[in-house]
């Protein structure tokens, strides 16, 4: 039986070897005697040839709209003939040597004694084919794309997100439309980071006991592990994003049948950079409020626990029990603590009717206290409630008029209506935000079916439509104008604010 401290040290030992074991499975392979006179014998250089072509074909599959096929790897050897110093039509030979006999291994899967830690016994760990083929070309496995970032792409920094790395190789090769997916699962990843924190501080609040350091230490350090250095990372990918869409303005390609959609992807990746960048931010100062909550929660519950009681059935019934008849003298000592207490003379009467001090010593006004938090959620629910009205009441006036301005709104809205809208100035902050979208694409919204997360009072545009009706969310998309007109709203506190009108446009 292994102990603890080898199961901690070994634990994920499998993931280790499935590394050893992909360079084994590439190292292993068959060396026929024709290759062998190609290369001049050398090893080594066979083993850089192979992770070249490897490197090729991660390039052009990642490239947008590119594929790779044996011609392409055939023309890439023959750049490199003066290089290995073999002959151009020895090019061929060799792209079918490493695609068929190298990469995929001659179609044979092949396996490795492998020591899994939570069975603590050796079984087979397979090696994956590193090539696929579809449709004539050829594609890397996801065992190739991690043997390739391991040894470059990701290099030091094997702690940040494939996902945001693949992100970012994709725009560069502009293929935008993968880069979109890899965008929507950053943004999926970082609000269930988001959700599994919200959930723990609930269960501390509710009972501190069902909670262990354990889960909260993880919670902390995959945090700090995920975000802490994040935020400039992504927000360099959104400077090249954004460098991306203004060349493409600057260009002013009209000719392009795929351009407008081309626009449209970028800017909703743009739009997912920014939820992922304002969300990790959220969460990575959340840690803080989480790390107060639970130590005040945790200081309180050992508080309770060291406070005297008084237990009747310890201190008293079972002593009882015991006595025997002789021992009746000694039965009022038993009940002396039940008493009223008794003390010197010298205390007043008032000494009986004085307030008490509290368990602690002294009162602490560290931390966080927990009334005003469940008075911070009323006030996020009355915001979430207040914006949530702002869009019902814009998407019931486009029942009748699909095209009209935001000055015209206003008009038919009722003045109880406007003063609650306007509180904190939520109106105008919504118009901005929904300016700032541009194109609303609520029938990509209806088919994602995402799990949407409540928001703590701030304007949260998938939450609002989920709360609404069906019938209300109907339409396909929704674009915001925004006109020379200047018009002035009245805010609750009796003042003005002055802002461009809009045009508010529906599509069905």
């Amino acid at each position: 039986m292994i102990s603890a401290e080898t199961k901690e040290l070994l634990l994920d030992f499998e993931k280790r070897m499935r590394f050893v074991n992909l360079i084994k499975y590439w190292l292993q392979r068959s060396k026929p005697t024709e290759i062998r006179e190609l290369l001049h014998n050398d090893d080594d250089k066979t083993d850089n040839l192979i992770l070249m072509v490897m490197v090729f074909i991660m390039d052009s599959t990642l490239r947008y709209g590119e594929r790779c096929t044996k011609q392409d790897i055939t023309a890439f050897l023959r750049e490199l003939a003066d290089v290995y110093d073999y002959e151009l039509e020895s090019a061929k030979i060799l792209a079918d040597y490493i695609i068929t006999d190298v990469l995929q291994s001659n179609g044979k899967v092949r396996s490795f004694d492998t020591f899994y830690n939570s069975e603590e016994q050796f079984r087979d760990q397979r090696s994956l084919i590193l090539l696929e083929q579809q449709s004539g070309s050829y594609v890397l496995t996801n065992e190739a794309y991690e043997f390739l970032f391991r040894t470059k792409e990701i290099d030091s920094e094997l702690d940040f997100s494939v996902n945001r790395f693949k992100l970012q190789e994709f725009i560069k090769r502009g293929n935008y439309g993968k880069a979109l997916r890899e965008s929507r699962e950053l943004v999926s990843r970082v609000r269930n980071l988001k959700t599994r924190m919200d959930d723990f501080m609930l269960r501390c609040r509710t009972n501190i006991s069902e909670v262990s350091i354990d889960e909260y230490e993880e919670i902390v350090a995959q945090v700090r592990d995920s975000f802490e250095d994040e935020n400039k990372q992504l927000s360099d990918i959104r400077t090249l994003v954004s460098a991306k869409l203004q060349a493409i303005a600057d260009a002013q390609i009209n000719t392009d049948k795929n351009i407008g959609q081309i626009e449209q992807e970028i800017r909703e990746i743009l739009k997912n950079i920014d939820i992922v960048i304002s969300e990790q931010s959220r969460v990575f100062n959340q840690k803080f409020t989480l790390a107060e909550l639970y130590a005040v929660l945790l200081d309180d519950s050992f508080s309770y626990l060291q406070a005297g009681r008084f237990d009747i059935e310890q201190e008293l019934l079972l002593p009882l029990q015991k006595m025997q008849l002789f021992d009746t003298r000694s039965v009022g000592s038993l009940f002396t603590p039940l008493y009223r207490p008794s003390f010197p003379h010298l205390f007043g009467l008032d000494f009986f009717y004085s307030r008490q001090n509290d368990i602690r010593e002294s009162n602490r006004d560290d931390g966080i206290d927990i009334k005003s938090e469940y008075a911070a959620e009323n006030v996020a629910d009355i915001r979430n409630k207040r914006y949530v009205d702002i869009i019902s009441g814009l998407l019931s006036y486009t029942e009748n008029k699909p095209v009209f301005c935001f000055s015209e709104y206003l008009a038919s809205a009722s003045k109880e209506q406007l003063q609650e809208q306007m509180q904190e100035k939520s109106l105008p902050d919504v118009m901005l935000k929904l300016y700032g979208i541009g194109e609303i694409d609520v029938a990509g919204w209806r088919s994602e079916q995402q799990n949407i997360i409540v928001p703590v009072g701030e304007f949260d545009l998938s939450y609002c439509l989920s709360e609404l009706p069906k019938e209300f969310v109907q339409m396909e998309s929704i674009l915001i104008h925004k006109l020379d007109e200047v018009i002035t709203l009245l805010d609750s506190a009796g003042g003005s604010i002055k802002m461009n009108d809009f045009k508010i446009e529906v599509r069905r």
